[in-house]
C-alpha cells in the first residue's frame, strides 16, 4: 500500500505564478513520483484558489475573504505581524481552523509532515485525537520569531518536544537546534531542499549576454528583511563607470519605499521592478543576468541562492549562516557583511568591472551542487526514508 502523506503548511502557492512556498509544492510532486500520496492543507488567501489539479490540496477558512491576509503573503506570517499587528486577533480562529481541518483529514493519512514550528506545534497538540506520527521541518524564519515572541516561542518547543523527527533545512539550523536542545539530539536531522532539472540544464558562462549593460538580479519578498534598500544604496555609490542594470523580483509590503528610494537616489531608470513572477519563469530569467544579489540580514538556506548555484549563475550575498554554507567567497560567489553599505559597493565595483572570475565562480557553483546531489528527488527519498522510521517507531 503506498504511503499517505498530509503536508502542513502555512504558505503554499494558490496559482502557478505565485510564489508562498513553492518549495513545498515541488517536495510533494517529486514525493508523488516516488509514489507516495500526498494531501496538502493550507490556509485560504483573500480569494478562492483551485490550483493545483495534480494532487489533493485543502485550504481552510478562518475569517472573511477579504481580511485572511495572515499568511500566504511576501514573508509569511511573521511579516503580516510585522507590518500589520490588528492580524494577531486571526490568530486563535486561524489556529483553530487549522487544528480542526487536522483532525479531520488526519485520519485519512499514515503520517504528518508539517511546514514550520507552529504548524508542527499544531500537529503534535491535536495528536492525542488524530493518533498520528508528525515530523515537523524548520526553515529559519520559524526559528528566528521565537527569539522575539512569547507566543511562537512556546509553540516551537511543543514541535520540538513531541515530532518523531526535526529536519532542518540548513546545517546551521540543525547544528543550532543540537545546540539547545541536546537531548534531542537523535531526532535532530539536515534535509537540504532540492532545486528543479531545468536550473542544472541552463548553459555555463554568460557567453551569450551581450557584454553591457552588466546585468544585476535581486528575487525575493519586498520586506525589510532583505536588505534591498541597502543594496540599492550601495548600487548609488559605485565608482565603476561600466553600465548595469538591476532586476527586481518580487513584492510585498516595502514596494513603494523601494521605489522611492531609487528615484532619490537617482538610480531608477536603471532599475526594473518585476512584481513576483512564476517560478517556472526563473529558471530563463538567471539566463538572462550576469549576477544574483541576497542583501539579506537573515535566511534559513535561501532556495534562491541554490537555483542560483545550479544555474551556474555566480552569486554575491551577505555573510550570514544561511549563505555561508552555500557560497564559499571568492570560489563560488562573493560575501560581505550584512548592512554594510561600503563593502556591498566595493564588491559590485569589482564585480561590474569585471576584476573577477564570474564565469569561474557560477561553474564552481553548480559543480558543487551537482557532488552535494541537491535536486528534488534526492530531498524526497530523504524525507521517504525518515517517514517509514517515525512510522516504525
Amino acid at each position: 500500500m503506498p504511503l499517505h502523506v498530509l503536508h502542513l503548511a502555512t504558505s503554499f502557492p494558490s496559482n502557478p505564478g505565485n510564489i508562498s512556498g513553492p518549495f513545498i509544492h515541488r517536495l510533494a510532486l517529486a514525493e508523488i513520483s516516488q509514489g507516495l500520496l500526498c494531501t496538502v492543507l493550507t490556509p485560504s488567501s483573500s480569494r478562492p484558489a483551485t490550483w493545483p489539479n495534480n494532487y489533493i490540496v485543502r485550504r481552510f477558512r478562518y475569517a472573511p475573504w477579504s481580511c485572511q491576509r495572515l499568511a500566504q503573503q511576501p514573508g509569511g506570517i511573521p511579516a503580516a505581524l510585522t507590518g500589520q499587528p490588528w492580524l494577531y486577533c486571526l490568530l486563535p480562529p486561524f489556529l483553530a481552523g487549522m487544528g480542526l481541518s487536522l483532525i479531520r483529514l488526519a485520519r485519512q493519512h499514515d503520517i504528518i509532515h508539517a511546514h514550520w514550528s507552529v504548524c508542527g506545534a499544531l500537529a503534535v497538540l491535536t495528536q492525542p485525537i488524530h493518533q498520528k506520527p508528525v515530523v515537523t521541518t524548520l526553515r529559519g524564519s520559524d526559528v528566528n520569531i521565537t527569539k522575539k515572541s512569547r507566543i511562537f516561542n512556546l509553540l516551537h518547543k511543543k514541535a520540538m518536544q513531541k515530532s518523531i523527527f526535526i529536519a532542518g533545512v540548513s546545517q546551521a539550523i540543525a547544528t543550532d537546534l543540537r545546540r539547545q536542545h541536546p537531548g534531542m539530539s537523535d531526532k535532530i536531522r539536515f534535509v537540504p531542499n532540492g532545486v528543479d532539472d531545468a536550473f542544472y540544464a541552463l548553459p555555463t558562462g554568460r557567453d551569450h549576454l551581450a557584454p553591457s549593460p552588466f546585468k544585476l538580479l535581486f528575487i525575493g519578498s519586498l520586506i525589510p528583511l532583505k536588505g534591498l534598500d541597502v543594496l540599492l544604496k550601495a548600487l548609488a555609490w559605485i565608482n565603476s563607470q561600466a553600465s548595469w542594470t538591476l532586476t527586481v523580483v518580487g513584492d510585498g509590503p516595502e514596494k513603494d519605499h523601494l521605489k522611492s528610494l531609487a528615484t532619490d537616489l537617482g538610480i531608477n531608470t536603471n532599475i526594473r521592478f518585476l512584481g513576483s513572477i512564476s517560478p517556472d519563469g526563473i529558471p530563463q530569467l538567471m539566463n538572462d543576468h550576469h549576477l544574483l544579489i541576497l542583501p539579506s540580514y537573515r535566511e534559513g538556506r535561501p532556495n534562491v541562492v541554490l537555483e542560483a548555484m545550479a544555474a551556474a549563475l555566480p552569486v554575491l550575498a551577505t555573510d550570514i549562516e544561511g549563505t555561508r554554507e552555500l557560497t564559499q567567497h571568492g570560489q563560488t560567489g562573493w560575501l560581505v557583511p550584512p548592512g554594510n553599505v561600503d563593502a556591498l559597493s566595493g564588491a559590485l565595483d569589482d564585480l561590474i568591472g569585471r576584476k573577477r572570475n564570474l564565469a569561474a565562480a557560477g561553474l564552481a557553483g553548480r559543480q558543487w551542487m551537482q557532488k552535494q546531489g541537491l535536486t528534488w528527488e534526492n530531498t524526497a527519498k530523504l524525507y521517504s526514508q525518515m517517514y517509514a522510521e517515525a512510522i516504525r517507531s
